[in-house]
């Protein structure tokens, strides 16, 4: 069994831009070369600069009607994760998931950064999608839903069939096997085995038909994912995006039918995932609604390698999609808050008091009409309007 560990499914480095309290600690040491050493006795070593590291954010919890500073190491996670699997899988697992990490992250700073120009490879584009996908499939409720064997029967009954096709012993170990899939397999592979997945017929006659190396229903939605186009969307000044437990991958759509993945990064800015009709204009032949967002898509400027490209066989990997900030109005930024206070699960964490109140001012204003679940969040609404008092008296 894997050891004792924290999980976290939103990263750290998205935690920390929400923090409320830093701690002053000091960079690694840093050694001289030997022809600065001019005295002998002088130690090899020199301390680095002091620098502020997040430690804590505030957080209420939906359950216990709190608001409390919960350190960034110990939330929006699980504790032992990978409960009942061998720990040498564990170990191999997270350590290629922090090869992905670890690019996704520079991305991620770099639009914190304000930097002019966003710029990613074709190459390191799938690879933060992929990212993406993987924190969406690896948290709480869909680790949760398969250890509590929480599906319809035609879902379970397509699951048994994919257990039984790659001789799985038990459906908590399905979760696993289809996390270590997306994680190993390269992105063109995944889309061609969806595209295979696609010519056993429609939806429903692929989901009971497919057998392969992971259950179709995370296929599909790892693929669909992966199809989509990235915006980066700038809430506009006087708002901002707020932190939930469901605020890494939460969703718009209308009858099934995804238009927006929504991925905070700070209280500043947001990564949204576009469905591709979009960029095609061909959204209005569907039978849904009008999304809340459709206005605020971008397509980015690419630089192909090679010269006249006219299709997907003139792509190649070092292709750069050129990125560019969209500002969302303070309105539309209430309403991205107000999907996250909807599907309610169990924190919120925000930088702001006034932000956070004048989301759910909103979010009472138009959870009847807009809304399925209509959350009551009065007692954080009074909570914050007495902290701001507070803090105004003082």
């Amino acid at each position: 069994m894997a050891q004792n560990q924290f999980h976290h499914y939103i990263p750290r480095f998205i935690l920390r831009n929400f923090s409320e309290e830093t701690v002053e600690k000091e960079r690694p040491k840093i050694l001289l070369p030997w022809r600065k050493i001019l005295n002998p006795g002088q130690h090899l070593q020199t301390p680095g600069p002091l620098i502020q590291i997040p430690v804590s954010i505030k957080v209420y919890s939906i359950l216990d009607k709190r608001i409390t500073l919960e350190d960034v190491s110990r939330i929006y996670g699980i504790q032992n994760m990978y409960r009942d699997i061998a720990e040498d899988d564990c170990m191999r697992f997270e350590k290629l998931l922090n090869k992905l990490e670890a690019p996704a992250s520079l991305f991620v700073r770099q639009i914190l950064l304000e930097s002019q120009d966003l710029p990613l490879t074709r190459t390191r584009l799938a690879n933060f999608k992929k990212f993406l996908a993987i924190m969406m499939y690896r948290n709480d409720s869909r680790r949760k839903q398969y250890a509590e064997d929480g599906f319809d029967m035609m879902t379970r009954m397509s699951i048994q069939r994919h257990m039984q096709f790659n001789k799985i012993n038990k459906i908590q170990e399905v979760w696993f096997e289809n996390l270590k899939w997306i994680l190993k397999t390269p992105v063109e592979e995944i889309i061609k085995e969806f595209e295979r997945s696609r010519a056993m017929g429609d939806s429903l006659g692929a989901f009971l038909t497919y057998k392969g190396p992971i259950h179709i229903a995370e296929l599909m939605d790892t693929s669909v994912l992966m199809t989509m186009y990235v915006c980066i969307w700038e809430a506009q000044e006087g708002s901002e995006f707020i932190l939930s437990d469901n605020c890494f991958g939460c969703f718009e759509g209308h009858m099934g039918c995804v238009f927006h993945f929504i991925f905070v990064l700070s209280p500043k800015y947001a990564v949204a995932l576009v469905k591709r009709a979009y960029m095609w204009d061909t959204m209005k032949a569907l039978p849904h609604r009008k999304s809340w967002f459709e206005e605020f898509h971008a397509n980015p400027d690419v630089v192909y390698s090679k010269n006249n490209v006219r299709g997907p066989e003139g792509f190649t990997p070092g292709d750069v999609f050129k990125y560019s900030r969209i500002v969302i109005p303070r309105k539309k930024v209430w309403l991205v808050n107000s999907i996250f206070l909807d599907v309610g699960h169990k924190y919120i964490s925000y930088k702001s008091d006034l932000a956070m109140y004048k989301s759910l001012v909103f979010y009472d204003k138009n959870k009847k009409e807009l809304f399925e679940n209509k959350h009551d969040y009065s007692i954080l609404k009074r909570k914050l309007v007495a902290e701001m008092n507070r803090t105004h008296r003082a």
